[in-house]
This record gives structure tokens, C-alpha cells and sequence, in this order.
């Protein structure tokens, strides 16, 4: 599709960028990235802390990075992230959650529309008024699937301002992963946070009953050492390779030592689960959760992969036993990912869906 919309000055106001990792940041940046493809002029303001700053070579966007004093709790203290967001812009693009993004937009003049995209809710109440208070301001509301809308709080009665439009990636750069090495034992790959909700200490204690396996885990965050300790409890640390956390530029790397990957995850705090979609991208299968998420409406049980209850270690051995032991599965769950991602889910489809929203609303406002 070819991208006639005269070309606009959009401004995303995000809390971190790339080459930060994580699911809120790839979306932001593959978002910033495509519209700029499509000849948009894109900027991003983003809280940066000390030793983050960073940029890439690829990168069409601009970006500012407003640099934190200190944190207090979730939110960052970045007084320059005000003054960075009056920059002059056709659509401001908020991304929630994110107290300060809120406060820089109201400060603005109210002649510029808003959009906001709605990753999560808040975890503290006490930013609730200013969030609602954008969230009534905003021309549109982006949700990336209908259970996001669904799980929301936030967004009880602003329904009648919600688009879907789902993530995408830029699968270019996971079709360029290799197949995994031939003859090896095989691997699965965990990577994310390593906090209670992704349920890494049920995927600890599915391994313990597929000796055969072999799993990497990508990733940092407080559950670190006890799940650590947890592996030399159940005897598998031989068969687990922690990594830490990973540059995101050199995860397709790790991903290509992997014959699938698994996203345990135990609550709707994993609403979306990124990087299922670049795993199947890289054409590999999948082992996800039942969550009531967007996770439910990315892989498709039996075709694209493998789905399990929650929280149900027998039911999670089996699955990676499954995949395990069958690379024929695997490669045609692999392919049959790749091909649902190339349809549904690509940077370029999220960005062209995005533009044809800011320019409904600019019409709306002449």
C-alpha cells in the first residue's frame, strides 16, 4: 500500500527508547521508524537514564532523550522532558502508561490533537486524574487488540474513542535468522524480565521433567537470584544458560540458537507479549498461556504453536516435550508463524494504519 498522505510532523511521547529493550520501547520505536519510512518527519522525547543514551545507524527518526535526576518508584524525575515535549507537531502520540508524558501534553496549547496508545493501566491510583484527564482530551485511543480493551480500567468510558490496531515488528530483520544448528540437543528461549508474572519458576520446574532439553533464558530483573537458586534445587542448572539482559539489537542472535521459545506467563500483566510475534517472525514455534490477553489473539494454538492452562507445570512439560521431540512440528508451526506475522503484524501494516488515524483526525479538525 502505498502511502499518499501529505507528510506530517508527528511527536511521540514515550518514557524510554531504544537501545533500552522491552516490549513498550520495540513498539514506540517500530512505530517511529515506520512512519518515517512512509516519509513522515518523526520525533520521540524519552526519559533517559545515565549510561542508556544511545542511537543506531538505522535509524530515520529523531530523538530526544530527557535524562533523569532519580526515580521515584516507576516514575522518573526528568524536569527537561516538559520543555523536550513542546516541540511543534501535526499529532502529539502519547504512550501509557507514563504521569510525565501526561503532564508535558496538558501544559500544551490545546489545538494539537492527541492520540493516545494505551499499553497498560497504571499500576499506582494516584495518577489516575492526569491520566484521565488526557485520555478525555485525546481525538483517538489505540489499543493493540480487544482484550486490552477489555482488561482496561483506564479506559471505561472512553470506549467510543478506541481503534485496535495491533503491533507489528520489523520482521526483516527475524526472517534473517538461520534455522538452528543441525544435530544439536534441543533448546528453548525464554527471554523478558525475570519478574513473579512471567512465570519462569514454572518453566524451571517443567524442565526438571524434559531431561532431553535445554533452555536459554534472556533477560535481567529482581527474580534473578532466586530463580537461579531455584534451578540448582531441582538439578538443571547444567541444562539452563542465564544471559542477563540482552542488547536488543543482538537478540536475533540468541534467537538462533533456539528451536522455540516459551512465554509462561501466570498474568494479564503480559497483555501483549512482543516478542512471541518476533519469534515467530524468526520461525520458530511457540509454547504461550491462557491469559485472557492479546497473547490469545497472536499465537493460534495448533497451528502456530502450543498453548497451555496456567500455572500448570504437568500440562508445560508435556508441551515442551512435545515440541521437543517433534522437529517436523516444529518447522511447520515455524513457517505457518512467519507467514502470520507477514499478513497481520509488520511495522509497515501498524504505521499505515496509524497515519490513516492521524489523518482522519486532522480532518476532523479543519
Amino acid at each position: 500500500m502505498v502511502n499518499l498522505a501529505l507528510p506530517m510532523r508527528i511527536l511521540h511521547l514515550a518514557k524510554y527508547y531504544w537501545p533500552r529493550s522491552g516490549g513498550m520501547e520495540r513498539v514506540v520505536q517500530s512505530l517511529a521508524e515506520g512512519a518515517a519510512n512512509l516519509g513522515h518527519q518523526v520525533e520521540v522525547v524519552a526519559v533517559e537514564t545515565l549510561g542508556r543514551a544511545g542511537g543506531s545507524a538505522r535509524q530515520r527518526s529523531s530523538v530526544t532523550r530527557a535524562f533523569s535526576l532519580a526515580a521515584l518508584g516507576t516514575q522518573e524525575i526528568a524536569p527537561g522532558y516538559i520543555a523536550a515535549a513542546w516541540k511543534s507537531a501535526d499529532i502529539i502520540h502519547v504512550h501509557h502508561p507514563h504521569p510525565l508524558a501526561d503532564v508535558a501534553c496538558l501544559l500544551r496549547a490545546r489545538r494539537t490533537p492527541v492520540v493516545v496508545t494505551q499499553h497498560a493501566d497504571s499500576r499506582r491510583s494516584a495518577y489516575r486524574p492526569i491520566t484521565r484527564l488526557v485520555l478525555r482530551r485525546a481525538a483517538a485511543v489505540v489499543v493493540p487488540s480487544r482484550a486490552h480493551l477489555a482488561l482496561s480500567n483506564e479506559l471505561m468510558g472512553f470506549e467510543s474513542k478506541v481503534e485496535v490496531i495491533p503491533f507489528g515488528i520489523d520482521q526483516a530483520r527475524w526472517e534473517m535468522v538461520p534455522p538452528p544448528p543441525p544435530g544439536a540437543a534441543p533448546r528453548a528461549i525464554f527471554i523478558g524480565r525475570l519478574v513473579s508474572y512471567k512465570g519462569l519458576d514454572i518453566l524451571l520446574r517443567a524442565m526438571e521433567r524434559v531431561p532431553d532439553l535445554r533452555l536459554d533464558v534472556v533477560g535481567s530483573g529482581p527474580e534473578g537470584p532466586r530463580l537461579r537458586t531455584l534451578a540448582q534445587a531441582l538439578a538443571i542448572t547444567d541444562r539452563v544458560r542465564w544471559y542477563g539482559e540482552y542488547p536488543d539489537e543482538d537478540l536475533p542472535r540468541r534467537m538462533a540458537d533456539a528451536d522455540f521459545l516459551v512465554l509462561p506467563s501466570v498474568t494479564v500483566e503480559e497483555m501483549f507479549g512482543l516478542v512471541v510475534l518476533e519469534a515467530m517472525a524468526a520461525g520458530r514455534a511457540v509454547i504461550t498461556t491462557a491469559l485472557p490477553s492479546a497473547v490469545r489473539e497472536v499465537n493460534v494454538p495448533g497451528e502456530t504453536g502450543l498453548e497451555v492452562p496456567l500455572r500448570d507445570v504437568t500440562a508445560l512439560a508435556k508441551a515442551l516435550e512435545t515440541l521437543a521431540r517433534d522437529p517436523a512440528l516444529r518447522k511447520r508451526m515455524g513457517e505457518a508463524g512467519r507467514k502470520r506475522v507477514a499478513g497481520q503484524f509488520t511495522q509497515t501494516a501498524m504505521a499505515e494504519k496509524h497515519i490513516d488515524l492521524y489523518e482522519r483526525i486532522r480532518a476532523k479538525t479543519r
